[in-house]
């Protein structure tokens, strides 16, 4: 009985012991198994992060043409770059970021940049090879003329942009190559439409858009408080500015050179808009040192208001009076300063002359839209990657 105790007992001992020294080779196995598992887990995520990033991005397709994101580079980069501009102005104006503020119709700036770009590279592939088709090539000068844009250009760009874009100068100047060559046979297809220029400006009437162009010295009606916020003078204050003005009439009035008073540089050149810069100081009076006086230029037209002038209705009446190569009689003012006046052309053609040529750009743009569609339809396959193309975002593709 004893015996039999003893034998049962040793060998549920002897399985006890089994399992004990079973559970720890069981566990290692268990973990080398997960183990292994999050490696190889880890292993395709890496494998993945590194094909995301690195494999040529197909954007396009054109009839047997693969275009990458490579290949559209510059294209992006020279949009971005126009974008990054106007993002610094309206940071600087507004305080505001250019790149994400939306449109009218819910567009972010970005957006429609981006949009815009893929729309023009495709046109650009395809007039190309139209130019190609019809025997165009690059002239010497032409040839010339790329590689020296392309120079500027890869100089232009920082080092930051280089390596996040990949851009090189060979980029650079294929780029140019193709739009050369694009751009020339475009000019020409356009030239080529039926279009009635004169049809298109005939309700323009010249005399609505006759031009006044002026140059003018003068002190506005402002002054700058000790908080920096531009305030209205007094009327001793308006009485000591045409003092000043007048002061100075004779010397402005002898000029040879009616830009010359104020010389380059100086704080009282003004900086609205429209404004030349003084040119190198020539031979002749100069302001006084401290002076208050500002110089600038300005134009409009027949049809403009006084209010879009930002004079009077008095003065401005008096403007249009003045005949060319003359300067107003003595100082003259307004609600707003005082002013010594020189027109310099009371009848120029400019601003007609744009307006003719922005109606007739509208309608030529206009042709060439539905003309390429047509092209479109009638000779090449264009298929866009939208899988790809989606994950570009403007604005940080090549410059940070």
């Amino acid at each position: 009985m004893n015996s039999a105790k003893r034998i049962s007992n040793q060998t549920m001992n002897n399985n006890e012991k089994k399992q004990k020294t079973g559970q720890p080779a069981q566990n290692r196995m268990k973990i080398m198994i997960v183990s292994g598992i999050c490696a190889v887990i880890v292993l395709f995520l890496v494998i993945m992060v590194c094909w995301e990033n690195l494999h040529p991005r197909l954007i396009f397709k054109i009839n047997d043409k693969k275009v990458y994101l490579s290949d559209m580079m510059v294209d992006v980069y020279m949009n971005e770059s126009t974008g990054e501009y106007m993002n610094s102005l309206y940071k600087q104006n507004y305080g505001s970021d250019y790149w994400s503020l939306e449109n009218d119709d819910g567009m972010t700036n970005a957006e429609i940049l981006k949009d815009n770009t893929l729309e023009s590279v495709i046109q650009k592939y395809m007039m190309y090879y139209e130019a190609e088709a019809n025997g165009y090539t690059l002239s010497d000068d032409e040839n010339s003329t790329i590689e020296q844009d392309a120079s500027e250009a890869f100089d232009q760009m920082t080092a930051a942009v280089r390596n996040k874009s990949g851009i090189s100068k060979n980029d650079l100047v294929d780029y140019y190559k193709m739009k050369t060559l694009a751009d020339r046979y475009k000019s020409d297809w356009i030239d080529s439409f039926d279009i009635d220029d004169a049809a298109i400006t005939a309700e323009l009437n010249p005399a609505d858009y006759r031009e006044y162009d002026i140059q003018y010295y003068y002190i506005p009606y402002t002054k700058t408080d000790e908080a920096g916020t531009s305030v209205p003078m007094t009327d001793e204050e308006k009485q000591a500015a045409v003092a000043e003005l007048s002061a100075s009439y004779a010397d402005i009035a002898s000029l040879s050179d009616f830009t010359t008073y104020i010389d380059n540089g100086s704080s009282a050149q003004s900086t609205e808009e429209g404004a030349e810069a003084t040119p190198t100081p020539a031979p002749g009076p100069k302001a006084p040192e401290g002076t208050n006086i500002k110089y600038t230029t300005k134009s409009f037209i027949e049809t403009d208001t006084a209010e879009s002038i930002g004079l009077d209705d008095t003065l401005v009446a008096e403007i249009k009076a003045m005949d060319n190569e003359t300067i107003s009689p003595q100082v003259v003012s307004d609600s707003n300063g005082c002013y010594i006046i020189k027109m310099v052309d009371n009848n120029s053609t400019a601003r007609y002359d744009s307006e003719c040529e922005s109606l007739i750009t509208e309608e030529e743009n206009r042709v060439f839209d539905e003309e390429i569609d047509k092209l479109e339809v009638e000779k090449y396959y264009i298929d866009v990657n939208d899988s790809e193309w989606d994950k570009v975002e403007f604005g940080k593709t090549t410059i940070n």
